[in-house]
């Protein structure tokens, strides 16, 4: 890979929107009256159960620093065979029947890896005799403690479809508190678990995409990568016609966050040729980017230090979409020249300034790409 300046931040102008959990009331029915929580039981081995079949997700990113050391591990196997009570857990069921764990993913981490053989007993304070044991040694006498392991009951709150995503936002970030505050981007990438998100991580973890944004996936502990990547997509298949829900296409209405759940929705749903096809256009349009707008790609100012400008990112990559798609070869230097004139266009930037996520703006700077794209095809 060429040297280049890599981000020890990732910083996005305009970025607060991918901080921001608020929801607008206006629909005409309140959002909580469609709220779906119920009170559920499992055993132990009933959730082991569902994780070895992958009905139960457990491999998620949104929660940080989370790793337990052995004595955590141990205290919680300890706490269970002592009949202690442990606190609630919370689950998202998806409409496949499939539970995503909203809160309790290390503990249950801990039991499923000791119900595997996967540590040994040690430093137990008070089940003493316990101690340099696995799952596998609670045989004969011990027997009781295989049995009273599996059988546990673990207290669950669960939230049924369909419950709108703004207030599964806002359930995550209160059973989340503990630590940094999620984003949305963090939050839809254990609300939508999928073949979706893993094609658009590695969008994100190709050399196209480091060397277009100079964001380096290790360092994007965020996901703001992810969430430019996630933009651009859900404005080309919208605007491709490729998009829709309750059995209509899909229309934009200025609900950004809604756009991107269903854009979410479809991408989990396609096939996984289709989307292998999709993530590698991506990345020719990535690859694109950067060979004609080099350190400037994406930003106000050809200035790698500067931030990202999402809006910016989005069409211009849909600028680069478009060529690819019509094999349209122009030269570099006309393509250049073309899109830093429209860039920093007055009418460009009203577009991606106050209100810029209204239909009348969104349309406005895809519509004005479009144009200049059609120019230079035919000059």
């Amino acid at each position: 890979m060429d040297e280049i300046l890599l981000e020890n931040e990732i910083s996005l102008e305009n970025e607060e929107e991918l901080n921001n959990l608020e929801y607008s009331g206006s629909e005409e029915k309140p959002l909580f009256a469609s709220v779906r929580v119920t009170k559920k039981d499992f055993s132990i081995y009933e959730l082991y159960r569902k994780y070895k079949k992958q009905q139960l997700v457990l491999e998620v990113d949104f929660q940080r620093n989370t790793v337990w050391g052995p004595k955590q591990k141990c205290e919680l196997i300890e706490s269970i065979l002592m009949g202690l009570p442990l606190p609630i857990f919370y689950f998202k069921q998806q409409n496949n029947s499939t539970y995503v764990v909203v809160d309790g993913k290390q503990r249950l981490s801990t039991l499923f890896e000791f119900l595997n053989n996967g540590f040994t007993l040690k430093s137990l304070k008070i089940l003493k005799f316990l101690n340099g044991k696995k799952f596998k040694d609670l045989t004969d006498e011990l027997g009781i403690y295989q049995s009273q392991l599996e059988d546990y009951q673990v207290y669950s709150h669960v939230i049924l479809p369909p419950t709108p995503d703004k207030i599964l936002f806002d359930i995550f970030d209160r059973v989340n508190r503990g630590g940094t505050k999620l984003n949305k981007q963090e939050i839809r990438n254990a609300l939508y678990h999928g073949r979706g998100l893993k094609m658009i991580t590695a969008v994100t973890k190709s050399e196209e995409f480091v060397k277009a944004t100079r964001i380096e996936h290790k360092k994007d502990s965020r996901m703001k990568g992810s969430y430019l990547v996630t933009r651009f997509l859900a404005f080309y298949l919208l605007f491709n016609g490729l998009l829709d829900k309750d059995g209509k296409q899909y229309e934009y209405t200025g609900d950004l966050d809604d756009l991107i759940e269903v854009t979410l929705t479809k991408l989990n749903q396609t096939l996984f040729e289709e989307l292998e096809q999709i993530g590698k256009f991506t990345i020719k349009c990535l690859e694109r980017a950067n060979d004609i707008l080099g350190k400037g790609a994406f930003r106000k100012e050809v200035n790698e230090s500067k931030p990202i400008n999402m809006n910016i990112f989005e069409t211009t990559l849909y600028f680069m979409a478009l060529m690819q798609k019509n094999n349209v070869v122009v030269p570099q230097k006309v393509v250049y020249e073309a899109l830093k004139r429209t860039i920093n266009s007055d009418e460009f930037l009203d577009y991606i300034g106050n209100s810029r996520d209204n239909v009348v703006k969104v349309y406005g700077r895809f519509q004005l790409m479009e144009k200049v794209f059609e120019e230079i095809k035919n000059d």
